[in-house]
């Protein structure tokens, strides 16, 4: 790290005006595809709204259920964001944060956007079935055996890597000094160390500032530990308690939307304040029980009832999280000075550089493919289609809002990807960002102590209230993500029984049978010591689910009489990409004797590989032209 000059905290900075000039293009951009690009899209697709949608044609109270759009909005965009949207741009910004906005954006507009609300839309018009299913129609058995098979693997891997994150969140304690608290005394250390320790061995500290802390040993050094996860131990908790009120008030009572909101926003800021002061510290294990519990419920019981509610409380505090992240951005960079923090740039020379290809070449490798791999969900993620033909097209009340929900929902999670580039280039040096991304591993940690340094600069609250958003923001997203995808498998498992027995034996059709499956599998892998080491190539599978879900929507346009070039070539584009970045990753790990991952990638290049291979054949014979106001 450069050393710190004092007289540098009066430089008038030249990245705010980098900042500014970054958001108000990507603002415009956005606007643009609003504007022009998604409307095309419904004339491309047919969108009409006077077409009943699944969700009306097949509503059961349970899974299909006509919903209010900000509502459905709330929940899908929630499902969609999990941790990708700030992991990886925050771990491509080793390329330099040029490359990662660039793909961040245009990916969204031109490919994840178009993915999201396609197959949504398509969804919707094929009764409500998942992208497998509609693969079996469209693409013959042998397809959707391949495409399926796929998806289970994928959302297992997805759901037992989700529950890891969330007990880690959940009990997550950070060195105090690390997220920006003053060190301790070693007499208050002391003091500490003399009260009695709790089930996991650390002593209670009174002097946290407000937040709960503990001390506990390290090398056999006492170490003030920020207890966070505790906070939104609490926050999950009172959220999930209350849900089912609010679903009442919604789904029964009919409530305005003013009411929902307030109600809502009330709810978010409780749970947090109640986090502060009774913080609930519980084991991993028992986090691990728990939260699979929780899905089981929220997996299986009906939708309006604790998902849909769940979703849409916590969705409050994503979007103030984000706003507070946005509005933060612009007031520092018209503020225009560097802060006096330690991890943050004194000068322009300690900043995350535009362009920097060798250090991206050094810790990840070639820029293409693997900074696109890398980005994952900021630009597109085949996760969504999951979501998109699965919860979301089976609450879907009028088919023009498969713009607001599937487009927007993905222009959204694009700026968030936005914001976190931004925050770390104003928020983190050069040399700390490395450090703490890939020295220590700790992309999450990196966003955290940037978004602290942007609080503190941005509206002069402590470092650590900053830092604790940010862990909150990733938190809140990787929750809400869990119970979706538990439901998102078990609707695949059923539509894979109906598949394998002309006549299902009605166990395997019971939605505790099939929760309980995918939950099992869930619970076994996450604990699993080889999960880590598939995990590294989840981020090839990840977009390879997005080309073959585009893959499908093109036959499918093309047999109802549409164009099919503007989902057509992004599929193209993207099973060219994650093919070579996986076989990349099998070539480097053979080298590396990893046989686990090695045959992780042999497989993912032969799901892949045989799905493009069917339906290029499918796409060079003659459509089918199925009616264009039909299904």
């Amino acid at each position: 790290m450069l050393a710190r000059n004092p007289a540098c905290l009066q430089y008038r900075s030249p990245v705010g005006t980098i900042i500014l000039s970054i958001l108000g293009g990507v603002l415009f951009c956005y606007w643009m595809a609003l504007r022009f690009y998604a409307p095309l899209l419904e004339r491309l697709l047919g969108v009409d709204g006077g077409h009943a949608t699944a969700a009306v044609l097949k509503k059961d109270g349970k899974d299909f259920l006509p919903t209010k759009p900000y509502v459905l909005f709330a929940h899908h965009f929630a499902a969609i964001a999990g941790a990708g949207p700030i992991v990886g741009p925050t771990l491509a910004m080793i390329y330099g944060y040029l490359p990662a906005l660039i793909w961040v954006v245009a990916g969204a507009i031109l490919l994840g956007g178009v993915h999201d609300m396609v197959t949504l839309f398509i969804s919707s018009r094929e009764e409500g079935r998942s992208v497998a299913d509609i693969a079996r129609i469209y693409l013959g058995n042998g397809g959707y055996i391949l495409i399926v098979s796929f998806l289970v693997i994928g959302l297992v891997m997805i759901t037992a890597t989700f529950l890891n994150l969330s007990v880690t969140a959940l009990t997550s304690m950070y060195p105090a000094t690390k997220v920006g608290m003053a060190p301790p005394s070693r007499d208050a250390l002391a003091a500490s160390l003399a009260l009695p320790p709790d089930a996991m061995g650390l002593h209670p500290f009174a002097g946290g500032g407000g937040l709960p802390s503990v001390v506990g040993l390290r090398d056999g050094q006492p170490v003030l530990l920020a207890r966070i996860g505790g906070i939104a131990s609490t926050s999950v908790l009172f959220i999930t308690l209350c849900a089912p009120f609010l679903g009442f008030l919604i789904y029964r009572m009919r409530s305005p939307a003013w009411l929902n909101y307030a109600v809502a926003a009330l709810l978010s800021v409780a749970s947090v304040v109640l986090g502060f002061h009774l913080p609930v510290i519980v084991s991993s294990d028992a986090w691990r029980f728990l939260m699979t519990l929780y899905v089981v419920l929220a997996s299986a019981i009906p939708v309006w009832l604790l998902l849909m509610p769940r979703d849409f409380v916590n969705v409050q505090i994503l979007y103030a999280g984000m706003l507070a992240v946005v509005v933060g951005l612009v007031v520092a960079a018209l503020g225009g000075g560097f802060p006096g923090i330690p991890a943050a740039p004194q000068n322009l020379a300690e900043t995350i550089p535009l362009w920097n290809l060798q250090s991206g070449l050094q810790y990840v490798g070639l820029l293409w493919p693997m900074l696109l791999i890398t980005v994952s969900c900021g630009a597109i993620s085949g996760f969504h289609c999951l979501v998109s033909s699965g919860t979301s097209a089976r609450q879907l009340a009028d088919e023009r809002d498969a713009r607001k929900v599937g487009y927007t929902g993905m222009l959204l999670e694009s700026l968030l990807a936005v914001s976190v580039i931004l925050t770390l280039l104003i928020g983190l040096d050069w040399s700390s960002y490395q450090q703490i991304t890939y020295g220590e591993k700790n992309p999450i940690l990196a966003f955290a102590l940037a978004t602290g340094s942007l609080v503190n600069l941005a509206f002069g609250l402590p470092v650590w209230s900053g830092t604790i958003l940010g862990i909150l923001l990733l938190e809140g997203f990787v929750v809400t993500s869990l119970d979706v995808a538990v439901r998102l498998n078990r609707y695949l498992l059923e539509e894979v029984w109906r598949f394998v027995f002309k006549k299902p034996p009605a166990i395997v059709l019971n939605i505790w049978f099939n929760t309980g499956l995918c939950v099992a599998l869930m619970f076994a892998l996450s604990r699993s010591n080889t999960l880590p080491v598939l995990w590294q190539v989840f981020g090839s599978a990840n977009q390879m689910m997005g080309a073959m879900a585009l893959l499908v929507a093109a036959v499918w346009l093309r047999d109802h009489g549409r164009r099919s070039a503007f989902v057509l070539v992004p599929a193209i584009l993207m099973f060219i990409t994650t093919l070579s970045a996986t076989a990349i990753s099998l070539f480097q790990n053979y080298q590396t004797g990893n046989w686990a991952l090695v045959a992780a990638c042999a497989v993912l290049i032969c799901l892949a590989a045989g799905v493009a291979w069917i339906g290029g054949r499918i796409l060079l014979r003659a459509p089918r032209l199925i009616e264009k106001s039909g299904n």
